[in-house]
């Protein structure tokens, strides 16, 4: 999944523009009139509506000249400047669409196909909100990228050790804290094989680097290598977003605090058909997890108060590959505190257990209404250091 490396520089070039003396330097190196352009654009901010922005990432391997060039990663950057909110939502490159003229096809393939215009119609559609401009990401700078921000300090969740010597991958890291240079920063966001729930665990590490990334590309010491830094994004990245319409954004950008960036994954259930394997939505659950995604955070601040105050386990027990990462990622936006993903061994659950080791009633309520057929176990003698263990079955 090297091509995911590609979307990291959106989030960088950013969050660089947020940085208003990085962004006029990067404005005057294109062309003096639309400096002046953005002067007008400043004096009038005051009577200016400025609206919340969806922008598709596309990360496509354009070296190959075999290669079909589909878009093998695609995420959502979502920011309001009115609410000071932002969101990455990753889109599996297997989603099943159904495209005029070519059928049943994966999301991936949109791009080939269409270009960029119809990877962004094809988004806007399955998630229900517009796509207003794209950002199709080269990977080649990457390494170089992380290495002139000086580094990326980031927790890596497990020991990585991989090695694919007909693909030239060599992965090994320990696991902890660390300060991560360019081609250390490469072999994680490229492990996968060592995750229970591969695909999806994978995507949540790769979200993570992206916010971390985020935090360094906003400490002050960056300007002084603005220069270098832009010269080096500007030639991997190619976007239909108006330098102008950057900087309008840049000055909220610079307001946009972590805590205020919701991450996710787009709903859905891996599945085989014919053969092939997709993931496959549901476009009633997908609509209402949008509406949950971009929600007020501080309306729901009492809630996740309290659900974060009780921790949760989710254990994969159905088999269906993908569905206890997909879960945590659910119960996470809801504000619950997973403490653990992993699978059941040896034996399969027919039916979803929520087994409760508390005295909130309410809390296994809301559970209920999110694993809709589940049924609650209580334990109240149970030892567990979970408050909840939720046993996913193949009704989920």
């Amino acid at each position: 999944m090297r091509k995911f490396i590609k979307t990291v520089s959106i989030l960088l070039l950013l969050s660089l523009l947020s940085v208003g003396v990085g962004g006029y330097i990067y404005l005057k190196s294109l062309n003096p009139s639309d400096v002046s352009l953005m002067n007008r654009s400043n004096e009038n901010k005051n009577s200016e509506t400025i609206q919340k922005i969806n922008i598709l990432v596309l990360g496509v391997d354009e070296t190959s000249q075999t290669d079909p060039k589909r878009s093998d990663t695609m995420m959502v950057l979502s920011y309001d400047p009115n609410t000071h909110k932002a969101y990455i939502l990753s889109i599996p490159r297997d989603t099943m669409i159904k495209l005029p003229k070519y059928g049943t096809q994966k999301i991936n393939a949109a791009y080939p196909i269409g270009g960029p215009q119809l990877a962004m119609d094809t988004v806007s559609q399955l998630i229900g909100e517009p796509i207003d401009y794209y950002v199709k990401i080269g990977y080649e700078g990457f390494i170089q990228l992380v290495d002139d921000l000086g580094g990326v300090e980031m927790n890596v969740p497990m020991d990585m050790n991989y090695d694919d010597n007909a693909g030239n991958l060599h992965i090994h890291l320990k696991k902890g804290v660390q300060l991560l240079d360019g081609e250390k920063a490469l072999q994680l966001v490229r492990f996968r094989h060592g995750y229970a729930e591969q695909d999806l665990e994978r995507v949540k590490v790769q979200r993570d680097f992206l916010l971390a990334m985020f935090e360094k590309a906003k400490n002050p010491s960056t300007l002084l290598k603005i220069h270098r830094i832009l010269k080096n994004i500007n030639q991997y990245v190619e976007t239909n977003i108006p330098p102008v319409t950057m900087l309008k954004y840049a000055d909220y950008l610079l307001k946009l605090d972590k805590d205020n960036i919701k991450t996710a994954t787009l709903p859905g259930t891996p599945q085989y058909i014919d053969g092939i394997a997709y993931y496959i939505t549901n476009p009633q659950e997908v609509r209402q997890f949008m509406a949950n995604l971009n929600g007020d955070i501080d309306n729901k601040t009492n809630e996740m108060t309290v659900n974060k105050n009780i921790k949760i386990e989710v254990l994969n027990g159905g088999g269906i590959p993908g569905a206890a990462a997909k879960t945590a990622d659910l119960l996470k936006q809801q504000g619950y505190d997973v403490v653990k993903i992993g699978n059941v061994v040896g034996t399969t659950y027919n039916t979803t257990q929520i087994i409760n080791r508390t005295d909130d009633k309410k809390v296994v309520e809301d559970l209920k209404k999110i694993l809709k057929n589940a049924i609650v176990v209580e334990d109240t003698k149970g030892s567990n250091s979970a408050d909840i263990t939720i046993i996913l079955g193949k009704n989920i």
